[in-house]
């Protein structure tokens, strides 16, 4: 069980000792706080005016109103926060997605090269055929996983520009919170580079297996 902390603070010029589960620092701050409100009410020649119920009545009102506007403020942040967790983890499902159309991509080419193996003792028309159905499948893929890059990019690019409108507004009160928005955004953007560069590097190993096939049916042709 916590222990409890006690501090003297001075509020309205007198010494008061206070207890409670939070630090002495922490005790410390809420009795500036409160001298910061009466300072603000003292400049008020209305508040001057008013009977000791009535004045503190009316630092209650105001203290009550700020919690509230501050609650408000927590709550929209945290909508705000479990929003954007929910647009990343679409994010995630969507590079998941794509690795899963790369492996299956993958399959299909194994699939396809035991099939050119099998056939090559067939005639020159049947090589021919799925020389070609190869070559459909591959530009289709390729279409495919260039619109989808397009897609998660553009994706990302909407929510770096979320996070920075929202950076200014939220900087000075939710500091830990920008921080693990950027760098989740910091993990997709790299995850999104070194997706793009292994699509890319694949697609060239695809066009070079391609042009070797091509080379073997050429040289099957001559003889």
């Amino acid at each position: 069980m916590a222990m409890k902390n006690t501090a003297e603070v001075v509020i309205a010029g007198k010494v008061f000792r206070i207890s409670g589960y939070e630090s002495p620092e922490y005790l410390h701050q809420v009795a500036v706080y409160i001298n910061e409100k009466l300072a603000e009410f003292q400049k008020l020649e209305g508040y001057r005016k008013q009977s000791t119920d009535q004045k503190q009545m009316m630092l209650n009102m105001n203290l009550a109103d700020d919690f509230f506007k501050a609650k408000r403020q927590a709550d929209k942040l945290s909508g705000e926060l479990e929003k954007k967790d929910r647009e990343m983890y679409g994010i995630r499902h969507d590079l998941i997605e794509a690795q899963m159309d790369r492996e299956k991509l993958q399959t299909e080419k194994k699939e396809l090269e035991e099939k050119l193996s099998l056939s090559q003792k067939e005639s020159a028309e049947k090589l021919s055929a799925l020389k070609r159905e190869y070559s459909e499948k591959l530009e289709s893929r390729k279409k495919d996983s260039d619109r989808e890059r397009q897609e998660l990019k553009k994706a990302l690019e909407n929510q770096e520009k979320a996070l920075e409108n929202q950076k200014k507004s939220m900087e000075s009160q939710r500091q830990g919170t920008q921080k693990r928005l950027e760098e989740q955004n910091q993990t997709a953007q790299k995850r999104l580079a070194e997706q793009k560069r292994t699509y890319e590097g694949e697609i060239e190993q695809l066009h070079r297996e391609i042009r070797d096939l091509q080379r073997k049916l050429d040289q099957k042709s001559h003889t």
